[in-house]
């Protein structure tokens, strides 16, 4: 059962066109200039979604069968070490590692990469200019296709999948403070996804190269949860993809505007990673 704090959230999804059926959808990173636009999909908003919390009841959500765990990590690193990152890839990194190699089992695990988020106190309102750091995804997405994440494993950190039983993409998030409630993660229960109903491969490109994540349409027979209050030392670790055929499904997410968000909190600041573990 939900925890006692369900709210009501606005969330962006993959706005349904005919045209996906013979075009696959693409962004951009970057500018083309004028001769080329920077996407061909549109985003929507879904209004009214119930987001369920998990607090108090976190044992019972597994990755196995929800597609999402809670993990307990004490890092050495207080919140202002995280902007340093030799830091966090010294030390964070092999913190997560550790983890991952205890409470899943894994033979190995290498961490793809990692990036910081701090919402500008007026985020989600445009500033009229370039934001500093990241800002919360509003778009749910799952970060890779089955493909893409064997691609990236094998290219850039240079581990074929051929070479090990099973492998397994994750990401890892955290909350840099806390208690937090402004913004918070939001996942999907994987039991409530249809990938070929729900998910659409779409192209991420940037200067250097391109990958392939899914986008989501809306479905309200999606069941959404977040940890209310999470704090700095619980990690929601949710699965992107897997070769073990019982659990290839990834799971949608996002941040989210917290309708009972607590006032004058400090702006979320958050590290997410992605991670891929070997068995």
């Amino acid at each position: 059962m939900p925890g006692p704090t369900t709210v009501t959230a606005e969330l962006d999804f993959l706005k349904k066109d005919i045209k996906h059926s013979t075009e696959k959808p693409y962004k951009l990173q970057y500018d083309p200039g004028p001769d080329l636009p920077r996407w061909n999909c549109e985003n929507v908003s879904q209004s009214d979604i119930p987001v369920h919390d998990i607090r108090g009841h976190e044992n019972e959500y597994t990755l196995e069968k929800n597609g999402f765990v809670v993990l307990k990590l004490e890092s050495r690193l207080v919140p202002e070490d995280f902007y340093d990152e030799k830091k966090v890839k010294e030390v964070y990194y092999e913190e997560v590692k550790e983890v991952l190699k205890r409470e899943r089992g894994a033979k190995r695990v290498e961490i793809l990469e990692h990036g910081i988020r701090k919402r500008h106190e007026e985020f989600p309102i445009s500033t009229g200019g370039d934001y500093q750091y990241l800002q919360p995804t509003s778009v749910i997405h799952i970060d890779f296709t089955p493909e893409a994440a064997l691609e990236s494993s094998a290219n850039i950190l240079k581990v074929p999948s051929s070479e090990y039983e099973r492998v397994q993409c994750m990401n890892i998030w955290k909350p840099l403070r806390g208690p937090l409630t402004d913004w918070p993660l939001t996942v999907c229960d994987v039991q409530t996804l249809d990938v070929e109903r729900d998910c659409v491969a779409t192209d991420v490109v940037t200067r250097d190269g391109f990958t392939e994540n899914y986008q989501i349409y809306y479905n309200p027979e999606h069941r959404w949860y977040y940890l209310n209050k999470q704090m700095p030392d619980e990690l929601i670790a949710f699965r992107q993809t897997d070769t073990d055929e019982r659990y290839t499904t990834g799971v949608p997410h996002a941040g989210f505007r917290n309708p009972m968000a607590v006032k004058g909190e400090t702006p979320r600041e958050s590290i997410e990673m992605r991670v891929f573990l070997y068995f």
